[in-house]
């Protein structure tokens, strides 16, 4: 495959993150919505998880699939979420949101895909003003304000728990940055990977074909080798006073489904 999945600095902060949200959740049958290096259900399984994790690219779905264990403990499935059938108590979907147009769907599509008192992990973009080429190159549709998004969580049946606005200070200095030194490429084998006719609203994506360049960058061995967590852990640690404050470049959201119509 001429073209990997090459984690950004953004990635590797969001995963310590998660890492960190995980611990505190009970194990069950989880959901990711998009696949990328496939780091984060490994975490999972190791803590005793099992679950399904769906991706547009088919090709990362099989590559992913031949990589798995002799485990049933997940599946992998090159298809659209708003076409699965089944109850999750996890759903986690990281930078996925921003791509639809229509999101308050799908926020209610992962709301009928929770068990009762289930929990959603996503992370999203923050701040329109934040705005650079990268967002044009990944197909976002937007950048979100915090009041923003809790508004549209809390609507489509969610209680919020947890909003983390991460990336302060470093982030906040790299990220305009990496537009111009690290420009996505374009038109390579991630969009051949695209499952054809995949979900019935796949169409409501600004352009599906440009989520599967977020996070391929060139220099892909040099990154690699850089972004190895030890090294950044001191820097990673440092966010930790300023996540409550909405001063970095994205939110980490954790919320509870309600259970209660009336409450939606």
């Amino acid at each position: 495959m001429s073209n990997q999945f090459n984690p950004t600095l953004a990635y590797l902060y969001r995963r310590w993150l998660v890492r960190h949200l995980i611990k505190e959740i009970p194990k069950g049958k989880f959901l990711e919505v998009g696949i990328g290096s496939g780091n984060l259900y490994r975490e999972l399984l190791i803590r005793g998880f099992t679950g399904l994790c769906v991706d547009f690219n088919r090709i990362l779905v099989e590559r992913h699939q031949c990589q798995k264990t002799d485990s049933d403990a997940v599946e992998f499935k090159a298809t659209d979420f708003f076409d699965l059938n089944g109850l999750f108590d996890l759903i986690l979907a990281f930078e996925v949101l921003e791509h639809y147009k229509e999101d308050l769907q799908c926020l209610e599509r992962f709301w009928k895909l929770l068990n009762p008192n289930g929990l959603l992990l996503i992370s999203v973009p923050a701040h329109v003003h934040r705005w650079t080429s990268n967002d044009t190159a990944a197909g976002h549709a937007r950048r979100y304000e915090k009041v923003e998004i809790i508004r549209k969580i809390e609507l489509s049946g969610f209680k919020v728990k947890s909003c983390w606005c991460y990336g302060f200070p470093v982030l906040n200095w790299t990220y305009p940055l990496s537009s111009a030194l690290f420009p996505n490429r374009k038109g390579e084998i991630f969009s051949k990977g695209i499952t054809q006719g995949v979900g019935t609203t796949s169409q409501t994506l600004m352009n599906y074909e440009k989520t599967h360049q977020s996070g391929t960058r060139i220099f892909v061995r040099f990154s690699k080798w850089l972004l190895k967590e030890w090294l950044w852990l001191p820097l990673l640690k440092i966010q930790w006073p300023t996540l409550n404050r909405d001063i970095g470049i994205g939110y980490i959201i954790k919320c509870q489904k309600i259970n209660s119509k009336d409450c939606r």
